[in-house]
């Protein structure tokens, strides 16, 4: 209880900060506000083609400014601080399904719902706070085998983020491996992999398992499958994944993307790792691992020098992480993006050496 309360109390207090700051409209909330407030009039046919997200966070708005009038009487909600508060609510959410997750260690919560990069949305109008908030709800509620509701909040989690798509695909297999766990599925321990034969059989059982047992599938993954053919008939209807601006937001091949999730996953996991944990890892290494390790790195290294992309915007705008990020490191020499990829390498298996030591995201979820 007690980190619930310092959650809270943070939330009012740097929202109050932020407002009493930045009482205007702040990056792309100069978007986002006005269309709320549209729909806040009534105006749902009424739609900036600047924004490229759907209308989720404008609806969930809408829904709570009628709630608020019906039960308080409550006028003018559709400020600027009261639509932000839509936000505050989706990081209370988020508190409370990761203490579900992590029921033995709400610390652990608290530490996940203030990561710095994600807890900024918390005080403004983006769609972010409800897009993370719906995806681990849909995963919490798939870890409690609840899987017709995690396909509707993987379904809501799309009219926030159309890119959730992604990981309602992902949902959906692991309900498949779960449903199919007690038929003799092939699926070893990550630590047990050794090479491409065991991937290719456990996959092979996999696709066998699910075509002899479709009728037991078919039942839990009926709403990830909705889910999935409406995302592909919104995509023929607009042309592409993009709303509104598409020629700022092309889609495209952008591997080196990866890199720099893994190596944002190292920086924000490194007070968790140890010094047994490092060296563990050292000594397992192989002649084979090693081999594997410098071809990977070769493949990196194309991949860096074929698909790095310099989007417009972070060249341009000051009010992103990203921007001072690419300036102060990417920016300084055109060889730094070719010194870091033996980092990217190292960190992605620390990372997997990691995750495989831990199957379940937590276990105790159960119960």
């Amino acid at each position: 209880m007690i980190y619930f309360i310092a959650h809270i109390a943070n939330l009012l207090f740097t929202s109050n900060l932020v407002y009493r700051h930045v009482p205007d409209p702040y990056m792309d909330e100069i978007f986002h506000i006005p269309q709320a407030q549209q729909y806040c009039q009534g105006n749902y046919l009424t739609w900036d083609p600047k924004i490229t997200t759907p209308p989720g966070l404008y609806i969930a708005s809408n829904a709570l400014i009628y709630l608020s009038k019906g039960l308080f009487e409550l006028n003018d909600l559709c400020t600027v601080h009261a639509l932000r508060a839509t936000n505050i609510l989706f990081s209370i959410g988020l508190y409370l399904v990761l203490a579900a997750f992590f029921k033995r260690n709400r610390l652990y919560a608290l530490t996940l719902a203030w990561l710095p990069v994600s807890h900024f949305y918390s005080f403004v109008y983006y769609t972010d706070s409800g897009s993370t908030f719906f995806v681990l709800l849909s995963y919490l509620l798939l870890k409690k085998k609840k899987y017709h509701l995690s396909g509707i909040a993987g379904m809501i989690s799309l009219t926030f983020r159309q890119t959730n798509v992604i990981w309602v695909c992902l949902f959906m297999m692991l309900t498949i491996i779960e449903t199919l766990s007690s038929k003799g599925l092939s699926n070893p321990p990550f630590e047990s992999i050794d090479g491409w034969g065991t991937m290719i059989k456990s996959l092979t059982s996999l696709l066998q398992k699910t075509w002899t047992h479709i009728f037991i599938v078919l039942p839990n993954v009926i709403m990830y499958v909705v889910t999935i053919i409406s995302f592909a008939v919104f995509l023929v209807w607009n042309g592409g994944i993009v709303l509104g601006d598409k020629s700022n937001h092309m889609a495209g091949l952008h591997f080196p993307q990866l890199f720099y999730f893994t190596s944002f996953l190292s920086f924000f996991t490194l007070p968790f790792w140890n010094i047994q944990q490092i060296t563990q890892f050292v000594y397992q290494l192989t002649i084979k691992k090693i081999v594997y390790s410098l071809i990977s790195t070769i493949i990196a290294l194309y991949l860096v020098h074929k698909y790095t992309y310099e989007h417009p915007f972070i060249l341009s705008d000051n009010r992103h992480y990203s921007f001072y990020v690419w300036r102060k490191i990417y920016k300084r020499h055109w060889s730094i993006k070719y010194l870091l990829t033996p980092l990217y390498i190292i960190s992605g298996q620390l990372n997997l050496h990691k995750l495989g030591k831990q199957r379940e995201f937590a276990d105790d979820t159960r119960g």
